[in-house]
Order: structure tokens, then sequence, then C-alpha cells
């Protein structure tokens, strides 16, 4: 071996030498890289840990926020219904009538008055409308059936007169025009 192919030789091992050291190093860098995945997954544990914690809390955050949502519905209802008990003493129920099987066949048969069946409609209508103590002002006598009628009315809603009139054509209320008398005191 010759000088020349002594050096050649030492300096082509002087270069793989370096090439092999500068991907040691590399390699190495890259290594300390991937160190720190494992904190990162530490990291995320916890993370996952503290948000199952989180999830948890909040779930019974909001069942107790439901719960006392339904109390409160539960506590309205109750109000609701002592609050109706009140107003079932006001409100006017109108009794099935009660009438002998051969009375009510003759009713049937017989033809009933205009002026009846105005009376009626009129009735039912405002103790709909949640007024009592009614009193018909209008003589339906002599009513015709095919004419537009205004009766005059006096009645009571919540305990304060009301007075007015009440509109009927062919066979039905078509007006209730009604007002307190305290509106209509000076």
């Amino acid at each position: 071996m010759s000088d020349l192919q002594f050096s050649l030789f030492f300096l082509a091992l002087l270069v793989g030498y370096v090439v092999v050291h500068l991907r040691l190093v590399r390699f190495e860098e890259h290594l300390q890289k991937l160190t720190g995945i494992r904190s990162i997954d530490d990291r995320l544990r916890n993370l996952d840990e503290q948000m199952q914690q989180l999830i948890q809390v909040l779930e019974k955050f909001a069942l107790d926020r439901v719960e006392k949502r339904l109390d409160r519905l539960h506590d309205d209802l109750e109000d609701l219904r002592e609050a109706t008990t009140e107003v079932r003493s006001a409100v006017v129920q109108i009794p099935a009538p009660v009438a002998a099987a051969p009375v009510a066949a003759a009713a049937a048969s017989a033809p009933e008055p205009a002026g009846v069946r105005v009376a009626a409609l009129v009735e039912s209508r405002l103790l709909q409308l949640g007024y009592g103590n009614l009193q018909i002002l209008t003589d339906l006598a002599g009513l015709s059936q095919d004419r537009d009628v205004e009766v005059q009315v006096e009645c009571e809603r919540n305990h304060m007169p009301v007075k007015g009139r009440v509109l009927v054509r062919n066979g039905a209320v078509r007006d209730v025009a009604l007002q307190t008398v305290a509106t209509m005191f000076p």
C-alpha cells in the first residue's frame, strides 16, 4: 500500500466517522424531543382526569338546577290550586234540567216562544263570560223570530254591577257591550 492509498483510505475513514457522528448527534436531538412526548402524555392524562371531574360536577349542578325548577313549579301549581279554590265560589254552575219523561216529551213537541229562546241565549252567553245575577230589562214577550233584537241587561261581575246591551241576530249572540257602573258614574 502506497502513501497515497493510505492517505485516501484514512481520509475516507475520517469522513465516514464524521458522517456517523453527525447522525448520532441528530439522533440524540430526536430522542430528546421524544422525551418531551412523555411529559405531554402525562399532561394529557391529567387534563382528562380534570375534565372527568368537571363533567361530574356539572352533571350534579344541572340536576340540582332541574330539581330546583321542579320544586318551584310544584309550589306555583299549589298556589294556582289555592287560587282556583277561592275562585270556585264565584263561578256559576248551571244545573242540568231535571224533568220527568212525559213532561220532557210534551216540551219537545210544543214550540218554544222566540222570547224564551232569546232570553236563554243571552243568559247562557253572559254566564259563559263570567257574569252572574243576571236581569233582562227588555220585554221579550211579543218578540218575532226573524228580526234583530237588542236586549238591555243588568248583571254582576266580581261583585261589581254591570249594565249594557246584548245584540242577538238570527238566533245567535252577535255583540255584547257591557260596562261597569263605576265607569258610568260622573
